[in-house]
């Protein structure tokens, strides 16, 4: 009886180390993530037009990780974060989310490029079963028509349109308004004015101008001399940052000093730096806290940066996507604790649906997703330039847009 035991305890014992050993390792099946390590990517801007504002922005990825790391990571597992730089081009976006995809292998992408390297690479990004959560791409097509591998971790353009335009019927004499809209003929630019002439026509407002800037445009006069002489006095701009700048700086040396609204995915407290009285009368939507405001996630956000950068970071602090990618950051790292110890893209997705009503500290409003839902929240706040301290402050708490 006792040799019977023994030998059935040999075979039980043999079939469960041939069990195991047909199980594969993390490091074989599942792309990104090891029994110690998940590999995530950014395309992001380094080197071309937009790495002033990318560049820096960065680094709140990799200081919040840095802090997660040291936490002990998620569910034991370290986050290493891989970044590629695509110039603000589809071409070059294109070629780094292939590196990362199928070179580095990793499991998600937090920022893929712009508006159009996203809508460039939707149905790719679909096929490969790649989690992004795609943050310099502002547009609406982000989240929708909804996909299961695209989450947009803030509002997007048509919401801040929406919400300028509640601006505008709430706190402007509609009598004495005289709106143009300028924009760059891109992705966010144009769909934000089919949106623009909804909303105006539900208010019952007029549009009297329109003018075109380019992304890095260095001269804008000839339009704010349209401007000026169409006596606009509001304009609602959605111009790319080097753009806005141009726009800012030519009405000043002409003398030129309308209201004008941008986004802060466009505008930052670096601009006022930059232009100083130009942004006198210049005003802000945000779709992200600054480091500026005083807020428990502001006030955080502040604390693990001065803990983990000894030297300068003025060019944190001046920044206008350092937040957002903070935010980020934060967003994936609650969806890979929802996704618990068994990893893979379809549980991160799973993960991330999960979030509801996430508390940033206000640094957002709260942030949702859900399997019918892909964008975090439809909300912003409004924030004036204010040139003696030289940056933006808070002239509103968290709105949503009432039409």
């Amino acid at each position: 009886m006792k040799t019977r035991y023994v030998f059935l305890r040999m075979i039980t014992l043999v079939s469960i180390m041939s069990l195991l050993g047909s199980v594969p390792s993390y490091a074989e099946e599942v792309r990104g993530v090891t029994d110690d390590t998940i590999k995530v990517g950014a395309v992001l801007d380094m080197t071309g037009p937009a790495a002033y504002i990318l560049s820096p922005a960065c680094e709140a990825y990799r200081t919040y990780f840095h802090y997660v790391n040291d936490q002990g990571g998620l569910h034991g597992r370290k986050v290493k974060l891989i970044v590629e730089d695509d110039r603000y081009s589809i071409p070059m976006a294109v070629a780094a989310y292939k590196k990362l995809i199928y070179k580095d292998k990793v499991l998600a992408i937090l920022s893929m490029g712009g508006s159009g390297q996203h809508k460039a690479l939707y149905d790719q990004i679909e096929k490969d079963k790649i989690p992004v959560l795609s943050n310099i791409a502002w547009s609406y097509h982000v989240s929708n028509p909804l996909k299961r591998y695209s989450f947009h971790p803030s509002n997007d353009n048509i919401d801040e349109i929406k919400l300028m335009v509640d601006y505008i019927v709430k706190n402007v004499d509609k009598e004495k308004l005289r709106l143009a809209y300028v924009y760059t003929d891109h992705e966010v630019g144009k769909s934000g004015f089919g949106q623009l002439k909804e909303s105006l026509k539900s208010y019952g407002l007029e549009l009297l101008g329109k003018e075109v800037v380019d992304l890095a445009a260095f001269d804008a006069s000839s339009q704010v001399l349209n401007l000026k002489r169409n006596r606009i006095n509001f304009i609602i701009s959605l111009t790319g940052a080097g753009g806005g700048l141009a726009m800012l700086r030519d009405a000043k040396r002409l003398g030129y000093f309308p209201v004008i609204m941008s986004s802060f995915h466009l505008i930052g407290d670096d601009t006022i730096q930059i232009v100083g009285q130009a942004a006198k009368n210049l005003l802000m939507i945000g779709s992200v806290g600054s480091w500026h405001d005083d807020e428990p996630g502001s006030r955080k956000m502040r604390d693990i940066t001065l803990q983990h950068h000894s030297g300068s970071i003025e060019k944190f602090k001046l920044n206008r996507h350092y937040a957002k990618f903070w935010v980020t950051a934060m967003i994936l790292a609650e969806g890979l604790k929802n996704a618990g110890r068994n990893l893979d893209q379809e549980t991160l997705v799973a993960g991330l649906e999960k979030i509801k009503d996430l508390d940033t500290g206000g640094l957002m409003p709260p942030v949702s997703f859900s399997p019918t839902r892909r964008k975090a929240h439809d909300s912003g706040k409004f924030y004036k330039a204010d040139i003696e301290k030289k940056h933006f402050i808070t002239i509103s708490g968290w709105v949503r847009p009432a039409h």
